[in-house]
């Protein structure tokens, strides 16, 4: 008996739609009760209503209700309505007069009760989502879905970018969903998406044994359904994977010929001074600068893509541009100083020559220091076309997954961990061995040919199996 409880506790748990009463949407008629043109509208709402099911409608008295009268009137104002004009008709948080023809309320109605969801072909949380939608629709009988592929329908790209400047949200992922006139962007796992849609649903609906007088149905217990258990969710190989991903493309960015070839420089003449407190101090803070601009420049980054989007279209915009990249750094192993390439110009060479002798020169330890503060944000400003295509398609991965902002930006610290971890290892090797490093022409050719490698294979996915890089 123990056990039989135990495993009871367990399915609860692991599925709380199927133990939750069901809501039924709630239709509120306002008008007169001497109103003769109230009682075809309601007529029309209680057929939609048994044709429907999961719906009731209650018919609210303006004149003999202080309550009904004052709803009437702060539904109108919300929605720009003549208060004086009855019926009004409420639902979902939509509102309207009632037409002249009431069969032309159906349509409406069915509207309101729809939720639109926008999806990408090849989206792994798309494909969760309206797998959750038909436990939604078990707990809100009355909400049927309507699926809208962004991917091959212009109508729903159309429809989705006519939402989101009325909404003032951006559609930074997908799915999209649009119900009671909002709009809920991602998806993460039904225990965290439930509590938002209920919140959402909750001023629109009432349980449905109270609005009908049903009986509250049985729970179903279907052997073929996920169990999606409240401390571990969803075991998603896409979400294990994302730490070790964050700290192999940072590893590889931070192999980065361009930063590599200025710090080397700085060590290999700050070694002559055979002080490792000096040296330490300055390559030092050298390596934290740079680490530091990298993090806002990626955090740039982030922002931009949430502020444009990561529909299809920045996609593919996104991915030819990783592959142009790409092809350059590959280009650069076999055709070294020969075409286009996206190293650090020949002329802002001399400059970095002659910063890096004033900061070895310098008669005190604090001027140093703020020489190579300087420095490390030069570089970075000038070797951004060097960097900028690992930090966009990660951070543009990032956006895809439905995270929460900390989480993102919590990511984006770990990325410059990584980054940071051979430049941290090549001053503690200086330090400890007080010996030169140099970057050979050899060694940047093969760092040029792996980022290369990298950025062009991120960018062939991005265009052609998007949905590998989904959460």
């Amino acid at each position: 008996m123990i056990r039989l409880i135990g495993w009871v506790l367990v399915l609860s748990l692991a599925n709380p739609l199927r133990a939750a009463e069901p809501r039924c949407v709630v239709v509120n008629v306002f008008a007169a009760g001497t109103d003769v043109a109230a009682e075809p509208v309601v007529r029309a709402a209680e057929a939609f209503a048994v044709d429907r099911g999961g719906v009731s409608v209650i018919r609210r008295f303006v004149d003999a209700s202080a309550e009904d009268r004052a709803a009437a009137e702060a539904v109108a104002a919300r929605h720009g309505l003549d208060a004086a004009k009855l019926p009004i008709v409420e639902i979902c948080g939509m509102a309207r007069t009632a037409p002249d023809d009431p069969a032309a309320l159906r349509p409406w109605l069915e509207s309101a009760c729809r939720i639109e969801v926008f999806t990408r072909r090849g989206c792994q949380r798309c494909t969760a989502a309206k797998q959750w939608l038909t436990d939604l629709q078990t707990l809100y009988p009355a909400l049927h879905s309507t699926v809208l592929d962004v991917t091959v329908d212009a109508e729903a790209r159309r429809r989705l970018a006519e939402l989101v400047r009325r909404h003032r949200t951006a559609a930074a992922s997908v799915p999209v969903f649009h119900l009671c006139d909002r709009l809920v962007v991602g998806f993460d796992r039904p225990e965290t998406m439930q509590p938002r849609f209920d919140r959402l649903l909750q001023p629109w609906t009432k349980p449905c044994r109270e609005a009908i007088g049903a009986e509250e149905p049985a729970a179903a217990a279907d052997a073929e359904e996920a169990i999606d258990l409240p401390w571990f969710g969803r075991l998603d190989a896409g979400r294990l994977g994302m730490p070790l991903f964050t700290l192999a493309i940072g590893l590889i960015d931070g192999f980065n010929p361009c930063a590599m070839w200025v710090l080397l420089l700085l060590l290999s003449i700050l070694v002559n001074l055979q002080d490792r407190g000096r040296i330490l101090a300055i390559a030092g803070t050298f390596v934290a600068v740079s680490g530091a601009a990298y993090f806002a420049f990626m955090a740039a980054w982030l922002n931009v893509f949430e502020w444009i989007g990561m529909l299809r279209p920045v996609q593919i915009a996104l991915g030819l541009l990783a592959v142009t990249i790409g092809l350059v750094h590959v280009k650069d192993f076999f055709a070294f100083h020969r075409g286009p390439s996206l190293s650090i110009p020949e002329a802002a060479k001399p400059g970095i020559y002659a910063r890096i002798r004033r900061i070895v020169t310098a008669e005190n330890l604090p001027a140093a220091v703020a020489g190579a503060f300087v420095l490390a944000v030069l570089v970075n400003m000038v070797e951004l076309l060097c960097t900028a295509g690992l930090p966009a398609l990660y951070t543009s991965i990032l956006m895809q997954r439905d995270y929460a902002t900390a989480t993102r930006y919590g990511y984006l610290g770990l990325y410059i961990l990584a980054y940071m971890f051979d430049d941290a290892l090549m001053v503690a090797v200086v330090v400890g061995s007080l010996s030169r490093m140099r970057l050979q022409e050899t060694g940047g050719r093969w760092l040029k040919l792996i980022s290369g490698g990298v950025i062009l294979g991120l960018g062939l996915v991005m265009l052609f199996q998007p949905s590998w890089l989904e959460g």
